[in-house]
């Protein structure tokens, strides 16, 4: 299997062609180093990945943050912090490589100490931009040489350059977003010098990430990155292509895209001199080696974040529990860290397992119940589940969205793993709360009712209603208010109404329906809670 062999970047080796992607997690401290919580969630995905990639680590405390908590190595006082994060990787047998960055003008003011932000040119995403003079451009260029210094010391081996989704070093690049009138109106020239600096600075590999599309004919296509990577290839020690610049589809993959989603992107560029490296919603083993037809290595993302052992799992032929790309608790980073909705344990890793004894018995087979039972197993007590119904799943098994196959396949993994586990399960058993530990949730998603040949109107944020609108929209007319569409990730709302469109399904700012649906809550039943209920619940046990 190519993804088990070892590959080279310069001269680090790296034990197998799994890379984790990097990833905005939140976890790090207000002042930029990697916590104790970072480090656990990081060394935990060492299980599969031979190379950790962090996520973007800001050059300066001036104007190049774009986020709370993220890190940075702006100072010589912080290299000793990030020395920790990277010992615990090295001991556990993978490398690690710092993704470096300048946000330029996708930021906000009051995230970069009420600075400017600034840019290759004064084109605004968020607040009004500054266009970068020639003495910010050689400031800039010292930031990233300083930043490289400081990472060498800290025992990185290696560099990652972040000239993707839209940040500085891609605002260069991309015709849409370099307008300027000067010689950096020729934006590789700033990435030559950029590169040039770093690599006459440090010993270790230095390579960057590109997205090979904008999704923008004015912007980076795969024939002009093809032309980016012949001019610095040399510069280079490898390339990793992810994809997108600001919008909605610069975001992460959700679920109404093909896997692997850039593959063919990939294979409209020549294959450049050094390793090449591919991210794109894989989640899969097989898809990864669909990959590697291509790549020298895959970059798993969110898949890593669903379940950090998916490669021995593979290996092993034991259930993985699989990304089902929502979208939801794993981004939007404004007011907390990273999570997952269906890895509880994420964010999580420094919680010990307490070890248990004896007998349990869970009632209600739904998520809730499922998780705990998972985890009580997992602690060492003998578990039976109670089910009332024919069949596992719960709520899972209300769901019309024309993509449940994403979400049935977390049923698949549950029902393998507590099989795995030795769970004893009942069906058609009605349990009560004397019984053991109660799993029912306390509040469900609404029914599905039928109707034909009439006029439906959603204004609810309720997620059973917005998955309920496909089926509804087979034989009546529905229409759907926007702020029933608050709250979700900017991707998965953008590619909804999409497909909303597709079937005719209107989305309006006000409106009135035959049959109306009005409810618009602050906190809904999820996956994601009731799946983080069920770990808690069974963390928790003591009998």
């Amino acid at each position: 299997m190519k993804l088990l062999e070892p590959f080279n970047i310069d001269d680090v080796r790296v034990r197998n062609r799994v890379v984790m992607s990097p990833m905005i997690s939140n976890l790090g401290t207000p002042q930029g180093y990697p916590s104790e919580e970072h480090i656990a969630y990081l060394s935990r995905r060492t299980s599969s990945a031979g190379l950790i990639i962090t996520e973007y680590t800001y050059v300066n405390r001036k104007d190049a943050r774009g986020s709370p908590n993220q890190l940075g190595l702006y100072d010589d006082e912080l290299v000793p912090k990030f020395s920790r994060l990277t010992d615990a990787i090295h001991g556990r047998g993978s490398k690690i490589f710092v993704q470096l960055v300048h946000v330029g003008r996708k930021t906000r003011k009051s995230v970069i100490w009420g600075n400017e932000p600034i840019a290759p040119s004064p084109i605004p995403i968020m607040d009004p931009v500054r266009e970068m003079s020639e003495d910010d451009i050689a400031r800039v260029i010292d930031d990233f040489v300083k930043a490289s210094e400081r990472a060498e010391r800290a025992g990185f081996d290696g560099i990652e350059i972040h000239g993707a989704h839209g940040y500085l070093v891609a605002q260069f690049l991309s015709p849409a977003t370099n307008k300027r009138n000067d010689k950096f109106r020729d934006g590789v020239l700033f990435l030559e010098e950029l590169l040039k600096e770093v690599r006459s600075a440090v010993s270790i590999p230095v390579g960057m990430r590109i997205s090979i599309t904008e999704f923008d004919n004015e912007g980076l296509t795969p024939e002009l990155v093809s032309k980016i990577i012949s001019r610095v290839e040399d510069k280079l020690s490898y390339i990793n292509l992810s994809a997108g610049r600001d919008g909605p589809l610069g975001a992460s993959m959700p679920m109404y895209w093909k896997r692997p989603a850039f593959l063919e992107y990939a294979k409209q560029i020549r294959k450049p001199r050094v390793p090449l490296m591919l991210a794109g919603s894989i989640i899969t083993l097989k898809e990864a080696e669909e990959v590697l037809e291509v790549a020298d290595a895959v970059i798993l993302g969110r898949q890593l974040l669903a379940d950090p052992d998916w490669l021995p799992k593979n290996l092993n032929g034991e259930p993985v529990r699989y990304c089902i790309r929502c979208n939801q608790m794993c981004r939007g980073f404004a007011s907390r860290e990273v999570r997952c909705d269906v890895n509880p344990e994420l964010g999580w890793e420094i919680l010990p397992i307490r070890p248990g004894t004896g007998k349990v018995t869970v009632i209600g087979g739904g998520l809730t119940g499922l998780e705990a039972s998972r985890i009580l197993a997992k602690r060492g007590f003998k578990v039976t589940l109670l089910e009332k119904q024919e069949k596992l799943g719960g709520q899972l098994n209300w769901l019309m969205d024309p993509w449940k196959r994403e979400f049935l396949s977390l049923l698949e993994y549950y029902e393998n793993e507590l099989k795995r586990l030795k769970v004893e399960i009942q069906l058609n058993v009605t349990g009560s709360k004397n019984d053991g530990l109660w799993a029912v949730p306390e509040e469900t998603q609404p029914r599905y009712q039928d109707f034909k040949g009439t006029e439906i109107l959603i204004d609810s944020n309720l997620y059973a209603y917005q998955d309920y609108a496909f089926k509804w929209s087979e034989n009546n007319k529905v229409i759907i208010t926007e702020r029933s569409l608050n709250g979700l990730d900017r991707t998965r709302r953008y590619l909804l109404e999409r497909a909303y469109n597709e079937r005719g399904i209107s989305i309006v700012k006000e409106g009135k329906g035959e049959i109306e649906f009005r409810e618009i809550v602050k906190r809904q039943p999820s996956i994601g809670q009731s799946i983080s209920r069920g770990y808690f619940m069974g963390m928790d046990y003591d009998p």
